[in-house]
């Protein structure tokens, strides 16, 4: 009888980074906790993000043309877990959680919280099966760390998590 990890074989690459992708279109800001999130080129810096066509944070990054990447650490787990249980699509998910905000050079939002904030323009979208591949090209990055090296929140499956 096949094992856990036949039913999602993508879980054999577990654990993920956990991020929180914010996105904007018109006055409509969104953000979602993403695992499926990762670098694609040093040169130029293009990074990559795997949204379902269900959600609202597709519609915004598509018609938006950019998204930015949150990082995450294990004080802003439960705030990640609420980003990601919730839809954006009948409220506001930065009033509700709270989530505080700024802004860089794209206008969209970047959350004042994590220790960096990549936002990127849209450079390209990929249908790949039940979700599509948003690859984005670094337009600015804010470093909130103050030189200190701060750990991820990675996401080790359903409810699990580890610190990295």
């Amino acid at each position: 009888m096949p094992g856990p990890a036949a039913e999602k074989p993508y879980r054999m690459l577990y654990p993920l980074r956990v991020v929180l992708i914010t996105s904007k279109y018109g006055p409509k800001e969104n953000v979602m906790a993403a695992a499926w999130c990762f670098p694609l080129s040093m040169e130029p810096p293009l990074f990559g993000v795997s949204v379902s066509g269900k959600r609202l944070s597709h519609e915004l990054i598509s018609k938006g043309g950019a998204f930015a990447i949150n990082l995450v650490d294990a004080g802003m787990k439960g705030k990640a877990l609420a980003a990601g249980r919730t839809s954006g699509k009948d409220r506001d998910k930065f009033v509700e959680i709270p989530l505080a905000k700024e802004y860089g050079t794209l206008g969209i939002p970047l959350l004042k919280e994590s220790h960096v904030s990549i936002e990127c323009r849209l450079v390209r979208e990929l249908e790949l099966g039940d979700h599509v591949l948003f690859v984005g090209e670094a337009v600015n990055i804010m470093d909130r760390r103050g030189g200190k090296r701060a750990k991820g929140l990675y996401h080790a499956g359903g409810d699990d998590f580890v610190e990295i």
